[in-house]
This record gives C-alpha cells, sequence and structure tokens, in this order.
C-alpha cells in the first residue's frame, strides 16, 4: 500500500506543478500544445518501444493470451463508450472526446509504475503488453473520434496510421516476438527520452487544467458519470468475469486494474493538438486522475479480499 501511496503522490504533484506554472505564466496554451505534440508524437512512442522490447521471451505463451484478452476488452470498451455517449446525451463535438476517455487509460504513465509496485516484474511484463492494443488504437481510432470534430481541420486519412507510434509499436513487438537483441548504444538514448513522459505529460495537463480553473474541471456534471462508470463500474465487472473464467490470478488482477485505469493523458494531448475540445478533454483526465487517489485503492482492496 506505500508504494501505491507513492505512486499516487507522484502524479498528484506533478499535475500540480503543472498548475502553479501556469498560474506563474511560465507555461501557457501556446506551450501546452507544443508539448503535447512532442509527447504524442516523439517521448510517448520512445517509452512504449522501451517498455515492449525490454520483455523475457520466456513469458511468450501468456503474451500471446494476454494480446487476444486485450481485443475483447477494447472492443468491448468501444461499444461501451458509444453508449454511454448516447446515454448521456453528449454533443457531437465532445462525443470524440467521451469515447476516447472511457477507452483508454492512464496506462503508460500510472499502469506500468503501478503494476511494477504492487504486483512485481510479473505484473509490469503484462502490463507493458496490453499498452500495446493502447497505442494501437490511440494513434488511429483515438486520433479519428478526437480529430473528427477538430476546430483546426483536421481530417482523418489512411495516412494518419504512419506516424511514430503505430511505427514504434509494430517495430517493438517485431523485434520482442523473434527476440531480437538491441544493444545498449542503441536503447539507452531511446529509453533516456521516452524516460521524460510520465512528468512532462502530468504537467501539461495540470497546466492545462489551471487554464480551465479546478471550479470549471469539476463543473462537468456528466464527467462525475463517466469516472465512476471508467473507474469502478467497469473494472470490478471485468474482476467478476474474470475470475469466474480465468481465475483469480496475476492476469486478472492486473487485468482488472489495466480496466480501471483513469483517462489517459494522451487524450487531452491529441485533443490539444487537434484543437478538438481540449478543455472537456484536459478536465476529464484531470478530475480521474484526482479520483484515482480513492478509486485504484479501492479496486486492490477489492481483489485482496474478495
Amino acid at each position: 500500500m506505500n508504494a501505491l501511496i507513492i505512486t499516487m503522490l507522484k502524479i498528484v504533484v506533478s499535475m500540480a506543478v503543472g498548475f502553479l506554472l501556469y498560474k506563474l505564466r511560465i507555461l501557457n496554451n501556446t506551450v501546452n500544445k507544443g508539448l503535447s505534440g512532442l509527447i504524442v508524437h516523439v517521448t510517448a512512442p520512445c517509452m512504449v518501444f522501451v517498455s515492449i522490447v525490454s520483455m523475457d521471451g520466456s513469458e511468450i505463451r501468456n503474451a500471446v493470451k494476454l494480446l487476444w484478452i486485450g481485443v475483447v476488452i477494447y472492443i468491448a470498451l468501444m461499444l461501451i463508450a458509444v453508449l454511454c455517449v448516447k446515454l448521456l446525451r453528449i454533443p457531437s463535438a465532445s462525443s470524440g472526446v467521451y469515447q476516447a476517455a472511457i477507452v483508454f487509460g492512464n496506462v503508460g504513465f500510472l499502469g506500468l509504475p503501478l503494476a511494477e509496485s504492487l504486483f512485481g516484474p510479473v505484473g509490469l511484463f503484462y502490463m507493458a503488453l496490453l499498452n500495446i492494443h493502447l497505442n494501437l488504437l490511440v494513434y488511429s481510432y483515438g486520433f479519428y473520434i478526437i480529430g473528427r470534430n477538430s476546430q483546426s481541420g483536421f481530417r482523418f486519412s489512411p495516412k494518419t496510421l504512419i506516424n511514430s507510434g503505430i511505427i514504434g509499436v509494430l517495430v517493438a513487438m517485431l523485434f520482442f516476438f523473434l527476440q531480437i537483441p538491441i544493444p545498449d548504444l542503441v536503447m539507452e538514448p531511446i529509453s533516456f527520452v521516452g524516460g521524460i513522459t510520465s512528468p512532462l505529460a502530468m504537467v501539461v495537463i495540470g497546466s492545462s487544467a489551471a487554464a480551465a480553473s479546478l471550479k470549471t474541471v469539476f463543473s462537468h456534471g456528466k464527467l462525475y458519470i463517466l469516472s465512476a462508470i471508467k473507474m469502478l463500474l467497469l473494472p470490478i465487472i471485468t474482476y467478476i468475469i474474470l475470475k469466474l473464467t480465468i481465475g483469480d490470478g496475476m492476469m486478472t488482477k492486473v487485468l482488472t486494474m489495466y480496466v480501471g485505469m483513469p483517462t489517459a493523458a494522451i487524450v487531452g494531448m491529441i485533443a490539444i493538438t487537434f484543437d478538438s475540445d481540449a478543455e472537456t478533454a484536459s478536465s476529464a483526465t484531470a478530475m480521474m486522475n484526482i479520483f484515482c487517489i480513492i478509486t485504484i485503492p479501492v479496486l486492490y482492496l477489492i481483489m485482496t479480499y474478495f
């Protein structure tokens, strides 16, 4: 539990730094957009590449199993996201952001260090493997649903799939399954660049929240409902189903925590980059990443005692 508390504190402090820097006018909306592009197109792909190629080849069988389970989970999440948008009567201009908030969890920035703290190296491996789905989808499906309502005139096309995020994931998967070694001379610089992703993303989220003010962040009534669905209802249902089907093992616990992650920071980054309701995206991300200080321990206790 101490490791969990420390991880939560890192997230909150980083967001608070971004919030303060915006109020001191060191950061602004223009800088936030530039940093968001840096994260989406450079540092996040580097971080994901390193997390995948560093996996142990002895876990290939479990890797294949998790990849299939991940496909099922994301199909379910995308369908649930569409249903939630309709039931909550979300305007079309914000529908993509709400769908992305349900589908994409903060796996890379929060899930990976959390899994390592709570479940050890195996938990980190499982979470990193599941993060493959997120990165393949966020640079395709995520770009589409958020960018289709872009004020900057962004239009999705197949060419959008040819980007650093998709290419990085595909190359990393090739190296992992073929177990091709990569020299430290190559890995260390990539790891170094990817290492700034988590704190930088949290700082930008905090800064973006400051632009809207905390009053605005917590004024979105429907985001409270979305937060409860995303971080409590869906992971609890996932835990029950998986416990009855594949058992109460490490894989079930990691998958449950995976589904229960707060909205991914990259949702706000993409919305800012494409000028597509960035205020709602940043509010959803900020709100859920604050609420997860409560929801994640709740999920952990449920998995431990039930």
